[in-house]
C-alpha cells in the first residue's frame, strides 16, 4: 500500500535488504535507517511510474516453514509521458524471524534491463524493445 509505517512494521530492527548493484536503489541497505532508506530509494525510482492498477503484483508465495519464503510477482510501471512500460517476472526471498523479516533479496532476470528502463524513462524516451 506504499505506506512506510506499514513497510517497516514487517522488518526486524537488524534486516538487510538486497538489491542488485546496477539499479538506482541497489545495494545492501541494514536495519531501519536503512530500509527506510531503501524505501525512499525505491519509491524515487518507481513511485511516479506505478499506481494500482500497474503495480499490481499477482503474488505467489511459497514458504519452507522454517523461516523461508520466496515470492514469485510481476514487476509493473508505466512511463505515461513517453508511453515506455515495464513488465517483467521477479523473485524475492526472504529469511523471517518471529514473524519480522530479517534479510530481503531480490532476483531479476535481466537487472540490466530494469536498470536500462529506468534510465530511458528518466531521459523520456520511447519504449525500445520488449522487456522479459
Amino acid at each position: 500500500d506504499r505506506n512506510l509505517e506499514n513497510l517497516l512494521a514487517c522488518y526486524s530492527d537488524d534486516v538487510e535488504i538486497h538489491e542488485a548493484e546496477e539499479l538506482p536503489y541497489g545495494g545492501t541497505w541494514r536495519g531501519r535507517a536503512g530500509a527506510a532508506a531503501h524505501a525512499a530509494a525505491f519509491l524515487g525510482s518507481w513511485g511516479a511510474l506505478q499506481d494500482r492498477e500497474t503495480c499490481s503484483l499477482e503474488p505467489h508465495f511459497w514458504g519452507d516453514g522454517a523461516g523461508t519464503v520466496c515470492a514469485l510477482f510481476r514487476h509493473r510501471a508505466v512511463d505515461v509521458a513517453s508511453g515506455t512500460s515495464f513488465d517483467a517476472a521477479e523473485v524475492g526471498i526472504y529469511k523471517v524471524r518471529q514473524g519480522r523479516v530479517v534479510r530481503s533479496q531480490m532476483f531479476h532476470a535481466d537487472s540490466g534491463a530494469v536498470a536500462g528502463f529506468l534510465r530511458r524513462v528518466d531521459r523520456g524516451e520511447p519504449e525500445s524493445g520488449t522487456l522479459p
